[in-house]
């Protein structure tokens, strides 16, 4: 009976080789994702932000005479929402939805809540500087 015997296998290069079109064609499609992607998101640059920055470099540089309105949110001892407003105290938000109303509007409102504060606290604060005319405002938690 004859035996049978394997022809030695030759490796062939081209089976070797790794699948470089699939693999160029991934980055490439990387490649342009990122490049859409990046030019569809909102630059930082065209956010309105409330506070501005000073140019100029020094004295004699130009300044804008109106500083950010600071509002202060917090509680008294006896649990009470307080508004502050520099020396000014209120304790509801008629009288000081009064007082904003005669503010400058176009300087922004910066609203500081206290610890003791929560969010419905803040979010009155903010529909009375709202309906006084307060387009730019800003949070800040102490």
């Amino acid at each position: 009976m004859p035996t049978l015997k394997r022809k030695p296998r030759r490796l062939d290069p081209a089976a070797m080789r790794l699948p470089l079109i699939a693999l160029i064609d991934v980055v490439l499609f990387l490649l342009m994702y990122f490049m859409v992607a990046g030019t569809l998101g909102v630059e930082e640059k065209e956010l309105a932000a409330a506070l501005g920055v000073e140019r100029g470099g020094g004295a004699g540089g130009a300044r804008s005479g109106l500083l950010p309105t600071i509002l202060i949110l917090e509680r008294d001892p006896r649990g009470l929402l307080v508004y502050r407003l520099g020396e000014r105290s209120f304790t509801s938000v008629a009288a000081l939805k009064s007082l904003l109303d005669v503010l400058p509007k176009q300087s922004g409102v910066v609203i500081k809540a206290g610890a003791s504060t929560n969010v419905g606290d803040l979010a009155s604060a903010m529909q009375a500087c709202k309906e006084a005319g307060f387009v730019k405002l800003s949070f800040v938690s102490k």
